[in-house]
């Protein structure tokens, strides 16, 4: 399909209710495919369009701008050319959701960050667990605890990436809510950092004097694994949180396109990127 044949298919059919913006997807495969289902699923009146990342990258400026022209988007592709879209559209007024992991090393997470802090978008890290039941359940009790809690947390799966370490592959999935355990306590954590498995699972030991000590184990895994134990008893499985009647990825969509949004990017990948930053340093 051609430029203007994209642009036609990107016509406002029905307003949404809560924006008067329509969602493209940028991005191919199956993780885009799923996106694209359950929004449409859930708001029959938003008009989502999808596009190729290669595709998307090689329209002129013109053209980028009239296909993004009243649309918020979602770019669901590898991190290198995640970063290629950003920098195209960087000086235009969007909401964009960006997916995990944003960096697949040291170099593309400094330049994925110089971009952040300069892009004119509104950009949002797509963590749909944050938006869930069962972790506004937890955290809250979490939360109100007010002794030491020890918190096991193991991520990953049987999925091997050629372009990508495992463990970089999930790592970012539980840090933004580790992170947001930790809020206000940033400089205050101690964080020790190990290789298993080849290389292919990390862990990751986190302390805060007298509240949290945290253990992760990311990576590699011979069957999909996302749980949560907490003090001796696993109280979150992320693969096998049915029966709760809940839609993360949707609800974190409504979210963003609300007129509530607020772009707290650097907020958001904050532990990540201290420890992707040690991780390096330390060259394990």
């Amino acid at each position: 399909m051609g430029s203007k044949g994209f642009l036609l298919g990107l016509k406002i059919t029905t307003q949404v209710k809560f924006s008067n913006h329509n969602l493209l997807i940028i991005g191919s495969g199956a993780w885009p495919r799923k996106i694209n289902s359950i929004i449409q699923s859930n708001n029959k009146e938003l008009n989502v369009s999808s596009i190729g990342a290669r595709k998307f990258l090689s329209f002129s400026p013109e053209t980028i701008s009239q296909s993004i022209d009243n649309q918020n988007i979602w770019i669901a592709t590898r991190p290198n050319l995640q970063i290629e879209i950003l920098n195209k559209i960087a000086t235009h007024n969007n909401k964009v959701i960006i997916e995990k992991p944003f960096a697949t090393n040291i170099e593309e997470l400094e330049v994925t960050i110089n971009i952040f802090n300069q892009t004119s978008n509104r950009l949002y890290l797509s963590e749909p667990w944050k938006h869930s039941k069962i972790w506004a359940q937890e955290k809250n009790s979490i939360s109100n605890d007010k002794n030491f809690q020890s918190i096991f947390i193991n991520r990953g799966g049987p999925i091997e990436r050629t372009y990508i370490n495992p463990a970089w592959d999930w790592i970012q999935h539980d840090l933004g809510l580790v992170g947001e355990l930790f809020s206000g306590h940033k400089e205050d954590i101690s964080i020790n950092l190990s290789w298993l498995k080849h290389n292919e699972t990390l862990n990751i030991s986190l302390a805060l004097p007298d509240k949290f000590k945290i253990d992760m184990t990311v990576g590699y895994f011979p069957e999909k694994i996302g749980s949560w134990k907490i003090n001796g008893k696993t109280k979150i499985d992320f693969i096998n949180s049915g029966g709760l009647n809940d839609n993360p990825i949707y609800t974190m969509y409504e979210y963003v396109a609300s007129e509530n949004f607020q772009s707290r990017i650097n907020e958001q990948i904050w532990l990540t990127n201290k420890i992707i930053t040690l991780l390096n340093s330390k060259s394990l």
